[in-house]
């Protein structure tokens, strides 16, 4: 795979219910140049597994701590391997409007 323009960056620690129909808004996105970074950070309630299953999408990537460390440390190794020249923060209960990815590159496209 090349490389994005957009690296959607997600932390998830126990996301429950929320998760599924958030992954699916970034997934229906109308802008498609983007990978998927998931970081779980030790999620007890199956939201791990919930990522893992989403990850058939070549563009998501999961990754799994092996011990709770906290949103900033998530972010910031999520940060770490993103491909993409432009970075989009989703938060596992977020919802996204089907061109937000699409209305936010060409904003900041025009900026640089």
């Amino acid at each position: 795979m090349s490389e994005p323009l957009v690296t959607v960056l997600m932390t998830v620690y126990n996301a429950g219910p929320f998760l599924a129909p958030s992954i699916r808004s970034i997934l229906g996105q109308s802008f498609g140049d983007f990978e998927f970074l998931i970081v779980d950070d030790c999620s007890t309630d199956g939201s791990a597994e919930l990522a893992e299953s989403a990850s058939k999408d070549p563009r998501i990537k999961v990754i799994r701590n092996a011990q709770n460390r906290g949103q900033t440390a998530c972010l910031n190794l999520g940060l770490g391997l993103a491909r993409g020249r432009w970075i989009a923060r989703h938060d596992a209960d977020d919802l996204a409007h089907r061109d937000r990815l699409a209305l936010q590159y060409q904003s900041a496209h025009k900026a640089s």
